[in-house]
C-alpha cells in the first residue's frame, strides 16, 4: 500500500503577515496625532478664555477708575488734596454731611470695587499726578492709575486726566 504523497506548502517567509502590524502602526500614529491636535485646541481655548477674563477685569477696573475720577471732579473734589487715609476723619473743605463712601467703594456691572489708596498729586508748575489704587473682587485684581489734577486755591481742584500705570 502506497502512502499518499504530501505536496509541499510554499513558504511565505518575510512577507507573511506584514499588513496587520503595518496597519496597527499607522492607526497608532494617526490616533496620537489626533490627540495632540485636540490637546493643543483645548489649551488654546483655555488660554483665550483666561485672556478674555483678564481683559474683562481690566475693563471693570478702568470703569471703576472713571467713576472715582468723576466723583472727585464733582461734589467730592474737596477730597483731592487729602490722602485717602484722611477722608473719613477730616472733612477738610467739604460740605457738611458729605460722605466719602461713594468714592471708597462701588459696583461695576457685577463686580464690586474698593479704593485701596489715594495719594494726592501736585497741580501747577511742579505737576505730579495723583496715584489711585483700586481693587476688584475682594483682592482678586488691583491696578494703579494716575489722575492728573488741575486747579489752585481759591478754585477747587479737579481731575483732568486718567491713565493706567500698572498693577
Amino acid at each position: 500500500m502506497a502512502l499518499p504523497r504530501v505536496l509541499p506548502v510554499p513558504s511565505r517567509g518575510a512577507e507573511a503577515g506584514f499588513l496587520l502590524p503595518l496597519s496597527f502602526g499607522v492607526s497608532l500614529v494617526l490616533l496620537l496625532s489626533a490627540l495632540s491636535v485636540q490637546t493643543m485646541a483645548l489649551q488654546g481655548s483655555r488660554l483665550a478664555a483666561a485672556e478674555l477674563e483678564q481683559r474683562r477685569l481690566d475693563d471693570a477696573l478702568a470703569s471703576a477708575a472713571e467713576q472715582v475720577a468723576a466723583r472727585l471732579s464733582g461734589s467730592h473734589a474737596c477730597l483731592l488734596p487729602l490722602a485717602s487715609e484722611l477722608w473719613e476723619s477730616a472733612a477738610g473743605g467739604c460740605a457738611p454731611g458729605l460722605s466719602a463712601a461713594p468714592v471708597l467703594s462701588g459696583q461695576v456691572d457685577a463686580a464690586a470695587w474698593r479704593l485701596v489708596s489715594w495719594t494726592p498729586g501736585v497741580p501747577g508748575a511742579a505737576a505730579r499726578p495723583g496715584e489711585l489704587r483700586l481693587e476688584l473682587s475682594q483682592g482678586k485684581v488691583q491696578r494703579l492709575f494716575a489722575l492728573d489734577v488741575a486747579g489752585a486755591a481759591p478754585w477747587p481742584l479737579r481731575v483732568v486726566g486718567l491713565r493706567g500705570i500698572g498693577r
